[in-house]
């Protein structure tokens, strides 16, 4: 069950998934690093439910998610409605291979709701609340920060 995976087990399927996803998805090399967040930043989030529940936060630099978007729609500029459609789309891909990493190393089955976007950072739970944070940095010294609460159920 997930109540056996160590908060390091569980951050370890989040880096994997998190450096492959964006590899794949928007040709962006992610390396943990600690590194400050701009002012100009997005975040995308969704709860988790199941076998484990809790949430799961990116907050990244918006510079970053443009790359990104510009890359998967191979177009120089990028229509706001669909910048947050697709923002919120790579991080459902994240958050379903997340849910296909610990259901393989833990046969806990789980679901996450439809990912909300903001712009700006907005982190819906409390501190104390708070499991792990891991920092990237692109290739091209863009940040994001991954956030997790992820509990047994």
């Amino acid at each position: 069950m997930l109540g056996a995976l160590t908060q390091t087990e569980i951050q370890n399927v989040l880096d994997q998934v998190m450096q492959d996803m964006t590899k794949q998805i928007g040709g962006i090399c992610l390396q943990k690093r600690d590194t400050l967040l701009s002012n100009d930043m997005c975040t995308v989030y969704t709860t988790f439910e199941g076998s484990y529940h809790g949430a799961l936060i990116l907050c990244a630099d918006t510079t970053f998610l443009i790359r990104l978007a510009r890359y998967v729609m191979q177009e120089d500029t990028v229509d706001p409605n669909d910048f947050e459609d697709l923002v919120k789309e790579y991080f459902n891909v994240i958050c379903g291979q997340v849910v296909a990493g610990l259901y393989r190393i833990s046969s806990g089955p789980s679901r996450f709701q439809i990912p909300v976007f903001y712009e700006g950072r907005y982190v819906p739970i409390s501190e104390e609340g708070i499991q792990g944070i891991i920092n990237y940095a692109s290739d091209q010294n863009e940040g994001a920060q991954l956030i997790h609460q992820l509990i047994s159920a």
